[in-house]
């Protein structure tokens, strides 16, 4: 299950979540989603760090098949991200 407390207030991190999601047929399947924390009451210096370097770090990474960005716990719904990774 999704756990958000590992995603700390005031910080950036990088998180990979294996979503099990329903298709428009019907069929049930897993997709892996890259996420993207950067909290907004992160300083400027690590949200920079962390944007800078997402792309070489999702690059390195097979099996990737959407990108979710979360800057508030609100963003963090697991409903939202299955719905990004296609799920109906």
């Amino acid at each position: 299950e999704f756990s958000t407390p590992r995603l700390p207030d005031g910080a950036c991190r990088y998180a990979v979540l294996d979503v099990e999601i329903n298709t428009k047929s019907g069929a049930t399947t897993n997709k892996l989603i890259f996420i993207a924390w950067s909290d907004d009451n992160a300083s400027v210096k690590p949200k920079m760090l962390y944007a800078s370097s997402k792309d070489a770090l999702k690059k390195t990474l097979s099996g990737i098949n959407e990108e979710y960005q979360a800057t508030d716990r609100g963003d963090l719904d697991l409903t939202e991200i299955k719905k990004k990774a296609g799920s109906v």
